[in-house]
Formats: C-alpha cells, structure tokens, sequence
C-alpha cells in the first residue's frame, strides 16, 4: 500500500468535476509527512470520503536539483511513484493540466470533461 500525503493545512487553488470524481488543487501546503508539497490534486470519488488518487508536485531535494526543481508523483493504492523531474511542475497551470490529464487515464475519465467549478 503506498502511502498518501499527510495533509495538515491546504488552499484550494481550483476544483472540478471530473464525471464520477471531485477533483480538488491544493496549494500552501503544509504536511504532516515531512513532503515538501508545492500542488497536490485529489481525486475524491462522488459519495466516498477520501481521495483515490493523489497527483503530486514536490520540490526536488537539494542534491537532486540538477535534475529539475519540481517533482510529479503519483499516489494511488497501488503505487507510489515520480513520473518526472522539471521546473514547469512548479506551475499552476502546467501542473492541473497534466494532473488533469494523468487522473484521467489513471481513473478510466478520458471519454468524460473536466468542469471547473466556482
């Protein structure tokens, strides 16, 4: 079982509708795991109370930074793992896009549409 982030405070930073899913961006993160979050995107199945998907973005560790300053990683009951390493993770909208676009193969959601909400 991987292991999901310990959120302790989050901003909303956008929410959609995802057909079944909820789908909320988080930023100002502060967690409980020791994560360096800078974008988490949960993905919440309509009438379940915890989130079945997490798509990450992490600042890269110091001695990683060479690589790139943002780490995407996938969180799910099956897996724990960084797909990528680059700068643009750190952005807002380069993050919910891919995230977006992650969840939905992930989740079955490519035949549905992503509706932002508020």
């Amino acid at each position: 079982m991987s292991e999901f982030p310990k959120i302790r405070t989050a901003i909303p930073q956008r929410r959609y509708q995802y057909g079944d899913y909820g789908v909320t961006l988080l930023g100002d993160i502060d967690s409980a795991d020791g994560g360096d979050y800078q974008f988490i995107a949960a993905f919440v199945r309509e009438g379940e109370a915890r989130p079945a998907l997490f798509i990450v973005s992490e600042r890269t560790p110091p001695a990683d930074r060479g690589l790139g300053s943002h780490r995407l990683r996938v969180v799910n009951n099956a897996m724990d793992e960084i797909m990528d390493v680059d700068a643009r993770w750190g952005r807002l909208d380069d993050f919910t896009d891919q995230a977006l676009q992650m969840g939905a193969q992930l989740l079955g959601l490519e035949q549905e549409t992503a509706y932002p909400l508020g």
